[in-house]
């Protein structure tokens, strides 16, 4: 997960290079034509809020935050009691954190660099949340089942915005050590229900493969104005989004909504 990492290290930098003042790295939710990309990815967010059905007293844990946008969005549609980001870059840890600051809210939410398989700050069952929002195909899925079940209350939820393969790509999802994390819903469906009980699965790709096209337009608009060492990852970023939405258009790709429960306190280590 190291270049992965140094990847988002250079995305963030990308962005603060570029001014841009909403920094989302997510494909978006469309709910009109006339949305803007921004105003997509927003809405992606408050659709996996909604889900999560976040009361006051929660505490949340965040995971694959990005810049950590979503997170202050959050913050200002809903109270909570505290949320935890959790975040492989450092730069984007660093960043969210000192957002936080600026912002007053560094008594409710925390950022750490750390993987979502390995959130050994957080002690067991302790957490009402966890969300992830476009993030779960980087992650070895059978450990971070396990780690969100092992931090969430009995009855906590597990939302997800997530990106798997679709029926047609199973053989590259068995085969490919590429995508093998991204996975299909099916074969993920089977590793989460020892841990959880399905609350939702809502296919969303209709929805998201505009929001995906645009992105690609965006990232090649603003490629001109980075300097040289950014362009590679972010030329990399295009052509795998330009993947996203061919994908999503072709059916070979899909985009979900999922809501997942622990209904029970047991789990194996």
């Amino acid at each position: 997960m190291t270049d992965v990492a140094g990847q988002y290290d250079h995305f963030q930098i990308s962005y603060e290079t570029l001014e841009k003042e909403k920094k989302y790295l997510n494909y978006g939710y469309t709910l009109n034509p006339h949305q803007t990309l921004e105003d997509k990815q927003e809405q992606l967010c408050k659709e996996v809020f909604k889900l999560a059905n976040i009361q006051h007293n929660h505490i949340i844990v965040d995971v694959g935050f990005g810049s950590g946008e979503q997170d202050f969005l959050l913050a200002d549609l809903y109270p909570f009691s505290q949320l935890i980001g959790f975040n492989i870059s450092q730069r984007q840890v660093e960043y969210a954190n000192y957002r936080a600051g600026i912002k007053n809210l560094g008594d409710r939410m925390i950022f750490y660099q750390g993987e979502a398989e390995r959130m050994e700050r957080i002690a067991d069952s302790s957490v009402d949340r966890v969300l992830a929002i476009e993030c779960a195909f980087y992650f070895d899925r059978p450990r971070f089942y396990k780690e969100a079940a092992r931090i969430l209350k009995k009855g906590g939820y597990l939302v997800l915005s997530d990106i798997t393969l679709g029926p047609r790509l199973k053989w590259l999802a068995d085969n490919s050590t590429k995508y093998k994390r991204a996975g299909t819903l099916k074969k993920n469906k089977k590793q989460w229900e020892y841990y959880f009980q399905t609350r939702l699965i809502r296919n969303i790709s209709n929805v998201t493969k505009q929001g995906a096209q645009e992105s690609v337009f965006q990232i090649l608009r603003t490629l001109p104005k980075l300097d040289q060492p950014l362009r590679g990852d972010w030329l990399q970023l295009a052509l795998s989004s330009q993947l996203v939405a061919l994908g999503l258009r072709l059916h070979l790709i899909q985009y979900h909504l999922i809501v997942l429960e622990k209904v029970k306190n047991t789990f194996k280590r």
